[in-house]
C-alpha cells in the first residue's frame, strides 16, 4: 500500500472578479472592481460609489464603453499628430 496521499482534482472555478488600476477623484492611483454574479455586473469605483447591470443592460453598456475606448484612442492619436 502506498503512503502517498489521495489528491482531489476539482474544477477550477470560473473566474468572477478583476481589480483594475483607475484614478480617484483627486487622480490619485487607486483599484476600482469588476463583478460577475448570478447574471449582474458589478463595478465599483474607488470612492465608494457602486453600481450594477442586469444581464438585458449589459449589452448596451458594452457597446457605449467599447465606442468610448475607441474615441480615446481616436483623441490621442489626434493629439500627438
Amino acid at each position: 500500500m502506498s503512503n502517498e496521499a489521495a489528491t482531489l482534482s476539482l474544477p477550477t472555478p470560473p473566474r468572477r472578479e478583476w481589480l483594475v488600476r483607475c484614478q480617484d477623484t483627486d487622480l490619485l492611483l487607486a483599484v476600482c472592481g469588476v463583478e460577475a454574479n448570478n447574471g449582474t455586473l458589478g463595478i465599483s469605483g474607488p470612492d465608494g460609489e457602486y453600481f450594477s447591470l442586469q444581464a438585458g443592460q449589459i449589452p448596451l453598456f458594452q457597446q457605449a464603453l467599447s465606442a468610448a475606448i475607441t474615441q480615446v484612442a481616436d483623441d490621442v492619436r489626434q493629439a500627438v499628430s
